[in-house]
């Protein structure tokens, strides 16, 4: 996006979220919409007292075989050896069986004193649906097709409490990747809401609100941008090298989310040597966690990775020692994660993984809890 096109849309997203009403749209007060990136006074403080299996096992997120959450689950869940679990296609078969697979999960978490479990799931749109029969009814480029702010905010909510009332509390949601052709996978697959990135902030954050305001976890992905990539990033290690003027476009969605308290951010597999020369996938990458993410765009929400079985160069549970170090607030395991707290376990008491750092993460983690419950 030229220079010019840029500020044009920079201007554009501030008319946009400052309008009281929004064209469309039912009128929405500010401080009615949750901030999950506010400051985090409301989360409990970490301490001494906490044990260490604790205080780690809330950044672990998990997925599971099956319909019914297998015992080995719920013993780690009780535990506090696990923090949030991941819902696919596979685990859901109806509304009645989804609903008592949450409420046991949320069980075995409050029978052990966590707090309640993170429950997330994909929920998109389109091609990307977990639970196929509801909602949104529109995918991203149908929901920017109609034009209608009013109507993203709309889909956003009747998403969030639809999962809500099936004890889902964080969707895998909006993706505010910025395309540059119509040979980019995110475009391929019918997930990006636009080539334009004020309309991508514009519909995507409208999207994200909507599912905030119903008290489920948006989570804006894929940090920072993986709109150049041809290849889909769950498969292939890929080494992005956007333009400028691209990097700036994908960056626009989350300048304009963030100062709204947007909750989540899911952080890419994909390497940008314009930010970590060294290639880095992002969701390793202290650069750009807590450099561009945290430092230069203000960023005080959580922050989760992108699946770490996908490819990073290493095997999974080295993905996530190191992407824990370079300040991933949430690891995404779409398996059990076998050994993952051990090696979390080990990594601080050497020193290489901070105690502070793990303490930050973890109120941050707690707090987004507190917000969308159960």
């Amino acid at each position: 996006m030229p220079a010019r096109g840029l500020l044009a849309a920079l201007a554009l997203i501030a008319g946009v979220f400052a309008a009281p009403h929004l064209a469309g749209g039912p009128r929405v007060a500010t401080a009615s919409i949750p901030a999950g990136g506010a400051p985090l006074a409301g989360g409990a403080p970490a301490s001494p007292s906490i044990p260490v299996g604790k205080l780690l096992g809330q950044r672990i997120m998990v997925g599971m075989p099956g319909t019914v959450a297998p015992a080995s689950l719920l013993s780690a869940v009780r535990a506090g050896r696990v923090g949030s679990v991941i819902l696919f296609a596979p685990n859901i078969v109806s509304r009645t069986q989804l609903s008592a697979l949450t409420a046991s999960l949320q069980r075995a978490a409050r029978a052990g004193g966590n707090p309640p479990l993170l429950i997330a799931v994909d929920q998109e749109g389109g091609e990307v649906k977990r639970l196929p029969n509801g909602p949104p009814r529109r995918s991203p480029p149908q929901i920017a097709a109609t034009g209608s702010a009013g109507v993203a905010l709309a889909e956003g909510q009747a998403t969030g409490h639809y999962l809500k009332g099936l004890g889902i509390n964080m969707d895998l949601a909006p993706v505010l990747d910025v395309p540059t052709s119509a040979g980019a996978f995110i475009w391929a697959q019918g997930r990006a809401f636009s080539f334009s990135a004020g309309d991508v902030a514009k519909y995507g954050g409208q999207f994200a609100l909507g599912l905030q305001s119903a008290g489920v976890a948006a989570t804006g992905k894929h940090f920072p941008g993986v709109g150049s990539a041809v290849v889909d990033t769950d498969f292939k290690l890929d080494v992005l090298r956007p333009s400028a003027a691209a990097r700036a476009a994908a960056l626009v969605p989350y300048r304009a989310l963030i100062p709204r308290g947007l909750d989540a951010v899911m952080l890419s597999t994909a390497g940008f040597p314009a930010y970590d020369p060294t290639g880095t996938p992002t969701a390793l990458s202290r650069p750009l966690i807590a450099g561009l993410l945290r430092t230069q765009l203000r960023f005080r929400g959580v922050t989760i990775t992108d699946a770490l079985g996908t490819p990073t160069g290493h095997d999974e549970r080295t993905a996530g020692v190191l992407a824990a170090r370079a300040g991933a607030d949430i690891l995404l395991y779409t398996d059990s994660a076998p050994g993952e707290l051990a090696a979390l376990e080990s990594d601080l008491r050497r020193g290489r993984l901070h105690r502070a750092d793990a303490e930050a993460s973890y109120r941050r983690v707690v707090a987004l809890k507190r917000r969308v419950g159960v």
